[in-house]
C-alpha cells in the first residue's frame, strides 16, 4: 500500500480483507492494525498502517483515523462510518473487500483483453513500416540490376516509404507529443473530466458507461442495504460510487421520489433506472424481503453485460485487423513477386 497517491482497489481489497479476518475475532481496530503492521514489510504500507495506528491511539475513531490519511476512496470511507455506527465494522470490511476484489478482476480482465490488440497495432504498423522502407528499395535495386522495373502498385508504395523515411524526424516527435499529451490528460483533473465529459455522453459511448454505472450503483445499494441502513442514506452513500453525469441525475430523480413518500422501486421507476425487467424483480424483492439480494443479482448483470460487449467489440477488432494486415502484405508481396515471375518466364 502506497501513502503517496490514492490507493488502488487491489491495495483496498488487501487492507479490508485483512481487517474482515481480524476485526470478528474480537480484536479491536487499533489492535488489527498493529497487526497487520507486524506482518507488512513494504516501507510505505507500514508507514501509512502506523499513520492510522497513531491516529486510533490518540483517541480519534477508526473512521477518523482512515479519513485522515486521504489516501483510501470515499466509497470506502463511507462505509467503514456506516460500519462504525452501525457495530457492524466487521461485515462492512468483508463485503468491501468483496466488492472491490470484483472490481479489481474486472480492470485486470479489461486490461487483458485491450492490452493484445494494441500490441498487434503496433506490431502491424512496424512491419509495413519495414515492408515499405526497407524491403521495397532493396527489391527495385534487385530489379534494376536484371533490366526491369517494380510493377506501378509496388512503385506506389515504396514511394509513400520513402515519404515515411524522409518524415521519420516529425513521426518521432509526433510520436512524444502525443505521449506528453497522454500523460497530461492521464494526471490533469480538468482533462480527465473532459474526456470523460464527451465519453459519458457521446451516442456511441453512453449506454455502455450507463450500463457500468447501473452496475455500480446496484452493487453498492445492495451492500448499504444489507447492512441495515435506510434506503434514503443508501442511495446517498451510492452517489459516491457513481461517476456518471447522466447516473447523478437519475439518482438525484431518484431521491426527490424518496423524499415524497415513494417506495424505492417507485423511485427507481420514475428515474428510469435499470432496464424494465431490473424494475419488476426490485418490486419482487422488496415484496420478499430480498431487496439485497436482487440487486446483488442486478449488479452481476450489468457487470457482465459490459464485459461481454467489450469482448465483442474487441473479439470483432482483431480479426479485422489480421484481414486487414494480411491484404496489405500480400498486396506488397504480389507487387513485387509478380514481375520476378515474369523475369523467371523469360530467363526460362
Amino acid at each position: 500500500m502506497k501513502k503517496s497517491k490514492m490507493l488502488n482497489n487491489a491495495e483496498v481489497a488487501s487492507f479490508c480483507e485483512q481487517l474482515s479476518l481480524l476485526l470478528p475475532a474480537g480484536i479491536t481496530p487499533a489492535d488489527a492494525i498493529a497487526l497487520m503492521m507486524s506482518d507488512t514489510s513494504d516501507k510505505e504500507g507500514h508507514s501509512l498502517l502506523k499513520q492510522i495506528l497513531d491516529s486510533l491511539n490518540n483517541g480519534h475513531t477508526f473512521y477518523e483515523a482512515i479519513c485522515g490519511t486521504n489516501v483510501f476512496p470515499e466509497y470506502a470511507v463511507s462505509m467503514i462510518l456506516l460500519g462504525e455506527e452501525s457495530g457492524d465494522l466487521d461485515v462492512i470490511t468483508a463485503k468491501l473487500a468483496d466488492y472491490y476484489s470484483q472490481q479489481c478482476n474486472i480492470s485486470d480482465s479489461i486490461k487483458n483483453a485491450v492490452s493484445y490488440p494494441l500490441v498487434m497495432i503496433c506490431l502491424m504498423f512496424f512491419i509495413l513500416i519495414v515492408l515499405l522502407t526497407k524491403i521495397l528499395p532493396i527489391f527495385s535495386q534487385v530489379f534494376h540490376q536484371l533490366g526491369t522495373e517494380l510493377s506501378d502498385v509496388a512503385k506506389r508504395l515504396m514511394h509513400i516509404g520513402t515519404y515515411i523515411q524522409s518524415l521519420s524526424a516529425f513521426f518521432v516527435c509526433l510520436i512524444f507529443l502525443l505521449m506528453v499529451a497522454a500523460v497530461i490528460f492521464t494526471f490533469n483533473y480538468r482533462c480527465k473530466k473532459l474526456i470523460k465529459h464527451i465519453l459519458h455522453t457521446c451516442r456511441l459511448t453512453k449506454n455502455f458507461y450507463l450500463d457500468i454505472a447501473f452496475g455500480r450503483f446496484s452493487g453498492a445499494l445492495s451492500i448499504v442495504i444489507s447492512s441495515g441502513v435506510d434506503t434514503f442514506k443508501g442511495i446517498s452513500l451510492s452517489k459516491k460510487l457513481v461517476d456518471n453525469e447522466l447516473m447523478l441525475s437519475k439518482i438525484n430523480i431518484c431521491e426527490e421520489s424518496l423524499k415524497k413518500g415513494d417506495s424505492i422501486s417507485e423511485a427507481v421507476r420514475a428515474a428510469d433506472i435499470f432496464e424494465a425487467k431490473h424494475q419488476r424483480m426490485l418490486d419482487i424483492g422488496i415484496r420478499s424481503g430480498n431487496t439485497d439480494t436482487v440487486l446483488k443479482k442486478i449488479s452481476e448483470y450489468y457487470e457482465d453485460k459490459v464485459e461481454n460487449r467489450l469482448y465483442r467489440i474487441l473479439n470483432t477488432i482483431e480479426p479485422t485487423l489480421v484481414i486487414i494486415f494480411s491484404l496489405t502484405v500480400g498486396l506488397i508481396l504480389l507487387s513485387v513477386i509478380m514481375p520476378l515471375i515474369g523475369i523467371m518466364e523469360s530467363i526460362g
